[in-house]
């Protein structure tokens, strides 16, 4: 051990005290170059900075951040008095001392001070103060890789974040805090000092690593952020989409591909060109989203080239009106059910675009009329359709055979014909999946014990669904003004299906929303909008997802020690509902009617879970010869 540390220890204590420093700031002085002192002794090692920081680096994980702050700066002042004989007074206030006490550089830390304080401006970004310690992580971290400030962020101090603070946390619940924390401060960053867009989908989410991966080349080149030009140039291209003939949902798969492409530049720092879209493809993997994505950036290049011009697919148009009169009545009088059953438009235009493309087939083979439709012509129609996934196939198969079964119901075709459609695109049916009497029994029993403000809104929400079997979707859009509490009913439209519906309300489900109502919602300044069931967390607006109804089913079967069934979500609580009114004897018709099914078929899954029914229509096994 060389006497000069023990001089230079002594020395900095004693300037310490000179200068006036407290009694803590000293003895914390003392405790550092105490145990630094026995680890060199005990190691066999030099006193050096580097192994004073190295040591001090390896203690970060087992010690509090502040305790390790503390340290860095004691030795600092120690190198500072070795190099220098003194220790400098405006130490305190400069550069190094914002590295030293906050652990980020002066600029970073003037952000995070400004993004506190828009934090706590703001009434509906309160509930985000829980990211502070991640903003503050991230800083000291891009600190220490040498960035001092926000432009010098790049794609690799995002991903060497998430590897380092993210993936290595012990619990889920700090992973995703981590995960949230992150996203919102790269937005910020992205909104105020205009980073690409792309880095905030870098942090590692399920199934990140596998996307980035195979898009690290093995040459990169030194682009900087060359996403960021590109950003509003996407956002004019899909604007224009609409323009163009694509359908809304477009929009966002386009989006998708973009922010794929472009995390793929920022990863190999390299501009955007006709050879660097070629790589990019070449990294896809060979799946059904493939040929979307190389679309998808051909159009965005041909707007690059000619912003002014349409894009190379050409504007929609209403195809049945080509058609010949034979087929086009058919068409439209099937088009005519699906809406009156209350279909969306999104699947009446599937329908008409399958019914369009079967009989623009069809007369090009010279079939002039249904009469003449065989099962040959139908399979070879389904052999030749091509669509760009199999996923696309599949749904327009189903179609057709939907179009061909209304075409056997009407006496144009025979009732045989539709299963010439291949059987892939055949309708699959499972056995329905309930809740058993147990479970049940334990919702009623968790009912009784309800006490906390979540527990009664819990109860509510699982009550609704099990009692009179309405959608997760429905429940989350309630309102005060559905309930008719002096008629005892509930009326809404259904998200699904847009069909306005009247249920009777049973009296253990009104007492529990009243309960909720009363003793459990929370009060808000918005009175949550006239929505019966609110976020339990400021500024308690609308529940935004349905899937706060799953999760509330989970925890009340878990007070029993029950699990939901394998890939069973919320709505096996509108089964469990629908399989009982079965049991008692109800007509399929008034099942239909209390599930708000706009056809009496789809009330027909539930019949398997009748098995005392079901038994006693037995098939006789007719001629069978025993062996």
């Amino acid at each position: 051990m060389q006497i000069d540390y023990d001089t230079a220890v002594s020395a900095v204590l004693c300037l310490l005290r000179q200068q006036k420093y407290s009694a803590t700031t000293i003895h914390e002085h003392e405790c550092c170059y105490r145990m630094l002192r026995k680890h060199l002794e005990a190691e066999n090692l030099p006193f050096t900075m580097e192994n004073a920081i190295h040591w001090n680096e390896l203690r970060k994980s087992q010690v509090a951040y502040e305790t390790y702050s503390v340290y860095r700066k004691a030795l600092l002042r120690l190198e500072t008095y070795i190099n220098n004989g003194y220790i400098d007074t405006v130490f305190c206030s400069s550069v190094e001392c914002f590295m030293c006490s906050s652990g980020m550089a002066e600029s970073l830390y003037t952000v995070f001070n400004e993004l506190k304080k828009e934090t706590l401006r703001n009434p509906k970004k309160r509930n985000t103060k829980r990211y502070f310690p991640v903003y503050k992580e991230f800083f000291r971290y891009i600190t220490v890789q040498g960035v001092t400030d926000i432009s010098e962020i790049s794609i690799e101090h995002i991903i060497g974040f998430g590897e380092q603070f993210c993936q290595k946390q012990k619990t889920w619940n700090r992973q995703q805090i981590i995960i949230s924390g992150t996203t919102v401060l790269l937005q910020y960053l992205e909104r105020n000092f205009h980073i690409p867009r792309c880095y905030a989908f870098v942090i590692p989410k399920d199934g990140i690593a596998t996307i980035l991966a195979p898009m690290k080349l093995r040459f990169t080149g030194r682009a900087y952020h060359p996403s960021k030009p590109l950003e509003p140039l996407a956002e004019d291209c899909l604007s224009n989409l609409s323009k163009w003939g694509y359908a809304k949902s477009s929009k966002k798969l386009f989006n998708h591909d973009f922010t794929r492409y472009f995390l793929f530049l920022e990863l190999n720092h390299i501009e955007h060109s006709a050879a660097s879209v070629e790589l990019w493809i070449n990294t896809l993997p060979d799946d059904s989203v493939r040929e979307r994505r190389k679309h998808t950036i051909k159009l965005f290049e041909d707007y690059l080239k000619n912003p002014d011009t349409h894009s190379t697919r050409a504007p929609k148009h209403r195809c049945i009106e080509e058609l010949p009169l034979w087929s086009k009545n058919i068409l439209e009088k099937f088009i005519e059910e699906r809406h009156q059953e209350g279909f969306s438009e999104k699947t009446l235009t599937m329908c008409r675009s399958a019914g369009c493309r079967f009989f623009f087939d069809l007369e090009k083979n010279g079939i002039r009329d249904a009469e003449n439709i065989t099962p040959e012509s139908v399979i070879n129609f389904c052999l030749n359709d091509q669509h760009g996934t199999p996923e696309s196939k599949n749904a327009y198969g189903i179609k057709l055979r939907q179009l061909l079964m209304f075409m056997a119901d009407n006496g144009l075709v025979p009732q045989t014909l539709v299963y010439a459609v291949p059987t892939g695109c055949a309708p699959r049916r499972c056995i329905v999946n309930t809740l058993d009497d147990d479970m049940v029994a334990c919702i009623y029993e968790f009912r009784e014990r309800a006490s906390t403000p979540l527990e009664l809104r819990d109860v509510a929400i699982v009550m609704l669904g099990l009692r009179m079997g309405i959608r997760a979707s429905d429940i989350v859009n309630l309102r005060v003004e559905n309930i008719d509490w002096k008629r005892r009913t509930i009326s809404f439209v259904q998200k699904k299906t847009g069909k306005a519906i009247t249920l009777p309300m049973p009296t253990d489900v009104g007492n529990s929303v009243y309960q909720y109502i009363v003793r459990g919602r929370p009060a808000s300044y918005e009175d949550g909008s006239g929505y019966i069931f609110i976020q339990h967390l400021a500024p308690y607006g609308r529940l935004q997802t349905p899937t706060v109804c799953r999760l509330a089913l989970k925890r009340i079967l878990s007070f029993g020690g029950y699990e939901l069934p394998a890939g069973q979500g919320f709505h096996i609580t509108r089964k469990t509902f629908a399989t009982r009114l079965l049991e008692a004897l109800n007509k399929i018709d008034d099942i239909s009617n209390a599930l708000g099914h706009v056809r009496k078929e789809t009330s027909e899954v539930y019949l398997e879970r009748d098995e005392t029914g079901m038994r006693l229509c037995p098939i006789r096994f007719g001629s069978v010869s025993v062996c």
